[in-house]
This record gives C-alpha cells, sequence and structure tokens, in this order.
C-alpha cells in the first residue's frame, strides 16, 4: 500500500492527487464548511488518494525539477477548485434567494452566522441554507462529490495541462446560474409577498386612515412564513432537480477542460 513512498513518479503522482482533492473538498459544499476541521479535510484526501492511485497513471517526469512540481500542483489547486466551486455555486444561489425573501419579509437586519460561507447572513437564508445541506445529504450530494472526483481522475489524468479557453467561459456562465437558482427557489415566496405588497398599497390608497406601516409588517412575516413552510416540498423537488443538473454542469466542465 505504501509502495509509493520508493517511487519517485508515483510519490509526486501521489501528492498531485491529494492535492487535488483537497481543493476539491476545501470548496465543495459540505466538505468545505468551517464546521469540518482542516485536518480532518485533509485525512480524508489523502485516504481518497490512497484508494485512486493505483488507478491513476503515473506523471512521466524523467528529471524532476522545483518548477515542473509548482506547476503540476498549481494546476491541480485551480482545477479542484473549479470542481468544489462548481457545485458551491448551488448554495450561493440558495443563499441569494434567502436574502431576497428575508428583505422583502423585513429581517433585513436580523442576521446570523453562516459556517458554509463563513458570513453574516440573514435568518432566512440561514434557514435555507440549513435546509440545503440535510437535503444534499439526504440526496447522496456528498457521495456525489467522491463520485465526481474519481471520474475527474479518469477524464483528466494528473500531470498534464489541457485547460482551454472553452472551460474557463463555461465557468464564467455558471456564474449567471446563481440568479436562476434564486429566481427558481424564491418563485412562491417572491410572488406572494409581491402580490401582497400591491394589494396592501392599493388598500393604502383607499383607506388613508390605516397605519401600513404597524399593520404590514406583522402581514408581510405572517405571510411570508406561512408559504415558505407551505413550500418546501417544492423546494425538495426543485433543489433535487438542481442538484442533478448542477452534477452533470461539473461533468461538462471537465470535458471542456
Amino acid at each position: 500500500m505504501f509502495d509509493f513512498l520508493y517511487d519517485t513518479q508515483l510519490f509526486i503522482t501521489f501528492f498531485a492527487v491529494v492535492v487535488r482533492i483537497a481543493a476539491i473538498l476545501n470548496t465543495a459544499p459540505v466538505f468545505g464548511s468551517s464546521t469540518v476541521k482542516p485536518h480532518i479535510r485533509m485525512l480524508l484526501a489523502v485516504i481518497i488518494g490512497m484508494i485512486c492511485i493505483h488507478s491513476v497513471p503515473k506523471i512521466p517526469i524523467v528529471n524532476p525539477n522545483l518548477f515542473t512540481f509548482v506547476m503540476i500542483v498549481g494546476k491541480e489547486v485551480l482545477l479542484g477548485a473549479s470542481m468544489g466551486l462548481m457545485s458551491h455555486f448551488l448554495f450561493a444561489g440558495v443563499q441569494f434567494a434567502g436574502q431576497i425573501v428575508g428583505t422583502q419579509m423585513g429581517f433585513s437586519v436580523v442576521n446570523v452566522f453562516d459556517p458554509q460561507s463563513n458570513t453574516s447572513v440573514s435568518i432566512i437564508s440561514s434557514f435555507l441554507n440549513i435546509a440545503m445541506i440535510l437535503i444534499f445529504i439526504s440526496l447522496g450530494g456528498h457521495l456525489m462529490v467522491i463520485q465526481a472526483i474519481i471520474v475527474s481522475f479518469k477524464t483528466i489524468p494528473v500531470g498534464i495541462f489541457p485547460i482551454h479557453p472553452e472551460g474557463l467561459q463555461y465557468m464564467v456562465k455558471m456564474f449567471s446560474m446563481i440568479f436562476v437558482t434564486a429566481i427558481k427557489i424564491t418563485a412562491p415566496v417572491f410572488v406572494t409577498l409581491l402580490v401582497l405588497q400591491v394589494v396592501m398599497g392599493i388598500i393604502g390608497r383607499m383607506v388613508p386612515q390605516i397605519n401600513l406601516m404597524i399593520v404590514g409588517f406583522p402581514i408581510q412575516i405572517a405571510v411570508g412564513l406561512s408559504v415558505l413552510a407551505a413550500s418546501m416540498n417544492y423546494f425538495y423537488i426543485v433543489f433535487e432537480k438542481l442538484l442533478h443538473r448542477y452534477f452533470e454542469e461539473v461533468a461538462n466542465l471537465i470535458r471542456y477542460l
């Protein structure tokens, strides 16, 4: 099992494999959370690397030098981070959706710390993020991440530099999917609160005696939370479809690169 310690080419290959896996785990959902200790991620990367090393072709380096080693490590870090960020875009889209809903409901100043993104987000974003992590694990998303790691070694061997401009353009295109994801996730709550605000505006014009600043906020919060709770089944269905689509996009990114 530890024969790679006595072979220079195999050791460099193993190190490159571990670097790619560690880069993916540090940026992938759930694995990259601050609640998961860095040494746990590194230990997991080493274990997965020891499992994959015998199926990965050795890097054909005759005379290894520092420049070549740095180039190989840099390429694996960039590739691994790209794959991890692709799957993280979905979580970013849902958190952005929670920010929109929280602002509409009047929770724009109610922020909590999110360990997934290491930032302060609205309480609705935190709720959707927790629900999203539970759905992600229940759907086997963590296993999909490991599967994507194994497939990446079959598609893009370690030690080569097949970075194409199409792959970078494809990643930029995927950034726009964050906003599409946010609209899909928040559609029921967003439309309901928009209609409610229009109705309250009409009532305010027809009955000026009503103080909408006092009456409106409790109504918005009650309606928003009710619709959010009622749409959780829709949230699960949409998130499941988006999750499978995003991993298909990760596979497409690997083919482009």
